[in-house]
């Protein structure tokens, strides 16, 4: 006798005009507890799951309760829709015995009349025996008599003492009844964004009232707010975040995870080469990752993504401008971080919390997502400025007042500015002296510039008001040094600084000029450093930290300008005794992206100072890469720093990314560098440029065999980039230059990226006979080593594998189709025997990529084979060259799911292409995890990896990927046409895309597939 099935899962009973839909009392609250309770691996229904309209809804509701462990039975103002009479009269019929275990409960409910579906389902699960908790909110005496009936049942309800934290109440109580259900538990990160905290927010009630509705939204997961610098983006957020939830009684209502990140802090201005390293390997901290530095940056991201939406997390991230592409570019406001990107997209698709985004730019990553919405932050409201003014005890009319309100564009940080500079400067406060400041129409075009417009006249207000305001401008011009708050360490440094001699000051202008901007700074006392620090905080000129003063970015960028510009000399020699600083006060080789920090700061603020040859020799080289050969690389190999490494080249180009500083004498190996990092982070079109300047530039030393490898990695790039004749242009570019340099090793791998070349351009002979030639070379180089290996040997089995993997999709696209077996044993065999052997080969420290390659090859093979093969195993390839017949004549269709198929080299194969961070080749890896999903019937799946291939193929920009997409998804359409999720997609269109790229990029090696894929969707239109 079969036991009888336990009970298990959870049923959500509520009014959806109540609990769920927008307008309610407590939108989204359904969505957002079904959503933590789906995390558990629980089981969690509502009535909505089945369609209300539907006859005999009141037995579907019971066929839903009766196998619950759990019904959650939330009541409010709303009762919801009353049960059709004839569905409950046939219930009751079917159920003679209901609720007999609850006489009096069912006498007070007599012919049931006016009881709604909602409240049926709490019956229901008391005929049933199901464990029934029951919630009332204040205004559930609308449902009184409902409640009365439970209680003759002997339910009595919780009361919602706290509507704020509805949430966290239910999952406490689910907790202590089911164990499997964690307990709500709240983590709040320390704030970034305090510094950046308003005295009195004026004027923005609505957007106040926006990022309310925003967070009880159900449907809501990323909302992102658009405006200039200074518009008071940050200050929005941090008041609505203190005032709604940290500084609430009690604290934190509905937030179960809190965390904030200001990227300001990392970039400002032009210089807008930032990184999201740091960021990510935090974030990944707090939300318990237990190695934040394995995998690459996409894939790092995509795991933060994960983690945070265990939670309700409230997410805010602040000024992503610095990490996203300039106006101007043709990808402007794109995001240029792989790891920021993958966490905002997967967010976007699936948070049961929110993120918050301050930009100044559009950010165009979320175009198109349903589930987000961009606000755009206007200027302050007249009103507003004038009370902001007011409260700063300026003095004239409303007229007056909304005039200058005018000239400053309606601007926040400039009307915050021109009022405290009016009020410092002039003692009548007399808002008419804003005339002085001298604002123009263009001020009102350009981001900022009215805010500049004030400071030119704060400035020469304070060097003209004597030793306290000079002190105060020696202060605050220090802000223009750091792209981040001034860290303790670096004011102390600063502020003993050794002046020049009054005999340097006498021989040298540069010593003059030091003098004169940052003397007062050696002259001045604790005393008086700290009363400046003080009052240029109480006007909020600068905000001040236990461990930081810091100024609004716009403040920086200012006098960062003015001193570069009016005082070059003082800006050189400030940057130098910073880098001095940072080098001498850091660890030598620090652990930790956190560790590596202060120097990666030393080599933007050396580079400041000109003196580029150390910090790069002295800084990044030695102590952030701990050297160059076989075990250096830390940052990247280690860490996975790209990203933050990026960033630190980028302060050794004069021209990003195509013209070093012609200080450093590596600048060949710096382009080099810039390339290698740009491609890692899938930004391909961008490492072309410093890529052919490091050609260039090797050709024109005669350094052939630099110029040989420079020439075959551009050839690779534009392959990847579907520039299939320059691409063979290049790589015979390297052959040549190879041959020239006499390095048996490039002339070996120049022969092989030619024929990769050429096989992708489909001219097979040629190809062979290139790498024919090219495995010769490596006999005669390696003898041991008889195969050509790592990605020269994976390019030449790619080649070899060609007919099989053709032969497989025919297979797949007509069962019936016969294939001798002379164009499938011969390669499928000799391409297990290489890969089989590179791995006999395989030694401690080879690279990431190699093995990964190596998996991806014999996944290969164990696909095509399996495909060529029944279900119970036996080969189709027969003695007399027949394929595709079973014994008795019949056809054998290959649809069918083989779920026993094992092939872990497919899982080796992709997680080893994440770790390498080669994020240019994990396309072929998800490929190929597609098609072995969709051979074992797992079509989520299948689905999901060609999804993931497509979006890095479409932000590379990876044409030849996006062609094989493209080619795959129409295959699946075509063979699996009746499957759930194969017959949405339209098999023609998809077949379209692939012909057109293919066709426009020459893509020879698809011709076949393509001709094939066509004629199967002709017969099966």
């Amino acid at each position: 006798m079969l036991d009888a099935p336990q009970p298990s899962g959870i049923f959500v009973s509520c009014a959806s005009d109540e609990f769920e839909r927008d307008g309610a009392s407590f939108p989204g609250l359904r969505k957002q507890l079904r959503g933590y309770l789906a995390r558990t691996r629980s089981n969690v229904r509502v009535q909505e799951d089945f369609p209300q309209a539907a006859a005999r809804t009141v037995r579907k509701l019971a066929d839903e309760i009766r196998p619950r462990a759990v019904v959650i039975h939330l009541l409010g103002e709303k009762a919801g829709a009353v049960a059709d009479a004839t569905e409950v009269a046939a219930y009751l019929r079917d159920e003679p015995s209901f609720l007999a275990e609850h006489p009096e409960l069912r006498t007070a409910l007599g012919d049931f009349s006016g009881i709604t579906y909602t409240q049926w389902e709490a019956f229901l699960a008391l005929h049933y025996d199901v464990k029934l908790l029951v919630y009332a909110t204040d205004k559930a005496s609308a449902q009184q008599a409902h409640l009365d009936r439970l209680r003759l049942a002997g339910r009595y309800a919780h009361r919602i003492e706290d509507h704020t934290d509805l949430f966290g109440q239910l999952i406490g109580d689910l907790h202590d009844i089911l164990p499997v259900v964690p307990k709500f538990t709240r983590k709040t990160a320390g704030t970034q964004l305090e510094k950046h905290a308003p005295r009195v927010l004026f004027g923005r009630e609505a957007e106040l009232a926006a990022l309310d509705a925003a967070w009880a939204h159900g449907t809501l997961n990323v909302y992102t707010l658009v405006a200039w610098g200074g518009a008071g983006k940050t200050s929005l957020v941090f008041h609505w975040v203190q005032t709604r939830f940290a500084a609430t009684e009690p604290k934190w209502p509905g937030v179960e995870r809190y965390f904030d990140w200001s990227f300001y802090s990392q970039g400002t201005g032009e210089s807008r080469q930032s990184s999201a390293d740091l960021f990510i390997a935090k974030a990944l901290e707090f939300f318990g990752d237990p190695d934040p530095t394995a995998g690459g940056p996409y894939e790092r991201g995509e795991r933060l993504a994960a983690l945070i939406r265990q939670h309700r997390t409230l997410l805010v991230l602040d000024g992503i401008e610095p990490l996203q592409y300039p106006p101007g570019d043709p990808q402007a406001g794109r995001l240029k971080d792989p790891g920021l990107e993958a966490l905002l997209r997967e967010l976007a698709a699936d948070n049961p919390g929110l993120v918050i985004v301050t930009t100044r730019e559009h950010l165009t990553n979320l175009e198109g997502h349903a589930t987000t919405e961009e606000r755009k932050l206007d200027k302050l409201p007249k009103e507003a400025a004038v009370a902001l003014l007011r409260d700063l005890r300026i003095v004239g009319t409303d007229e007056e007042l909304h005039a200058a309100w005018q000239a400053a564009s309606g601007h926040a940080l400039t009307l915050s500015l021109l009022g405290r500079y009016i009020a410092d400067a002039y003692e009548d406060r007399d808002i008419r002296h804003y005339r002085e400041v001298k604002f123009e129409a263009a001020d009102q075009e350009h981001q900022g510039r009215s805010a500049f417009k004030v400071m030119i006249a704060y400035e020469r207000w304070l060097q003209s008001g004597g030793p306290p305001r000079q002190r105060e401008l020696a202060v605050l011009r220090l802000t223009g040094l750091f792209d981040r708050p001034m860290a303790k360490g670096c004011m102390q440094a600063l502020r003993e600084w050794e002046m020049p001699s009054l005999l340097q000051r006498l021989l040298s202008a540069r010593a003059r000029q030091v003098a004169r901007t940052f003397g007062s700074l050696a002259t001045m006392s604790d005393e008086a450093w700290n009363i400046a620090v003080k009052r240029l905080s109480e006007v909020e000129l600068l905000s001040v930290s236990a461990d930081a003063i810091d100024a609004h970015p716009l403040i920086r960028e200012y006098f960062a300008a003015q001193l570069k510009r009016d005082q070059p000399a003082a800006f050189q020699a400030a940057h130098s005794r910073l880098f001095d600083h940072l080098c001498e006060s850091t660890p030598y080789r620090p652990d930790g992206i956190d560790g590596l920090t202060p120097l990666y700061e030393a080599v933007t603020h050396g580079c400041l100072a000109g003196r580029h040859q150390e910090a790069c020799v002295k800084v990044y080289v030695d102590r952030i890469l701990r050297g160059t050969g076989s075990d250096g690389h830390y940052s990247p190999r280690k860490l996975g720093a790209i990203g933050a490494d990026l960033a630190a080249v980028y302060a050794f180009f004069d021209k990003p990314f195509s013209q070093v500083s012609p200080q450093l004498v590596a600048q060949a190996w710096l382009l080099n560098q810039a390339a290698f990092h740009l491609r890692a982070l899938g930004r391909l079109s961008e490492a072309l440029q410093p890529m052919r300047a490091g050609l260039e530039m090797s050709a024109r030393q005669k350094d052939w065999k630099n110029a040989a490898i420079a020439a075959g990695n551009l050839s690779d790039l534009k392959l990847t980039l579907g520039r299939l004749t320059d691409a063979a242009t290049d790589a015979r570019h390297s052959i040549a230059n190879a041959d020239r340099s006499g390095d048996a090793f490039q002339r070996m791998a120049g022969r092989s990226k030619s024929a990769n070349a050429l096989l992708h351009s489909g001219q097979w002979t040629e190809a062979g006979s290139l790498f024919a030639a090219a495995e010769r070379m490596q006999q005669e180089r390696q003898p041991g080593y008889d195969l050509l290996y790592s990605v020269q040997g994976f390019q030449y089995c790619l080649w070899l594998l060609a007919p099989a993997e053709q032969a497989s999709w025919q297979r797949l696209l007509d069962p019936s189709i016969s294939i001798t077996e002379s164009q499938i044993s011969s390669c499928l065999e000799e391409v297990e025997r290489r890969g089989n052997k590179m791995f006999d080969w395989r030694v401690s420290g080879d690279p990431l990529l190699d093995i990964a390659l190596d998996h991806l090859t014999l996944a290969g093979v164990g696909l095509i084979r399996a495909i060529l093969e029944n279900e119970m195993g036996t080969p189709l390839v027969r003695m007399d060259g027949a394929l595709g017949n079973d014994s008795d004549g019949t056809n054998v269709c290959f649809t069918d799911p083989q779920r026993t198929l094992d092939l872990p080299h497919v899982a080796a194969a992709v997680s080893g292409l994440r770790a390498a961070g080669h994020v240019d080749e994990l396309p072929r890896g998800l490929l190929t995890a597609s098609l072995y999903q969709f051979v074992r019937g797992e079509h989520d799946l299948a689905r999901k990896d060609l999804a993931e291939a497509q979006q890095i193929a479409e932000r590379g920009p990876m044409p030849l990927f996006l062609a094989d997409i493209h080619l795959t998804r129409a295959r699946f359409g075509i063979i699996a046409k009746d499957e759930s999720g194969w017959s949405e997609v339209d098999a023609k269109a998809e077949l379209d895309r692939a012909a057109k790229l293919i066709r426009e990029l020459g893509y020879g090696r698809r011709y076949e597939e393509l001709a094939d894929a066509e004629a199967a969707l002709g017969r099966h239109p």
